[in-house]
């Protein structure tokens, strides 16, 4: 089964503690970045999802527009 790691589960996963210590990071620190990557990637989610409700809008208003115009 392939699915992505939740915040919690990439803290305490092992794997991500070795090589965060090999990398000199502590632990705040990493729990720090991945909450603002989150963050980040939140924004951009809902950006994107915006995005695509004004579009879908715009191509409903066209087409009605267009059923309106050949009436």
């Amino acid at each position: 089964m392939e699915q992505d790691l939740t915040l919690s589960e990439v803290l305490v996963d092992p794997l991500i503690a070795q090589l965060r210590r090999a990398d000199s990071v502590g632990y705040a620190a990493f729990a720090q970045l991945m909450e603002s990557a989150a963050r980040v990637h939140s924004r951009q989610l809902l950006a994107h999802l915006h995005e695509e409700r004004v579009d879908a809008f715009y191509r409903s208003a066209d087409a009605v527009a267009g059923k309106s115009r050949l009436s």
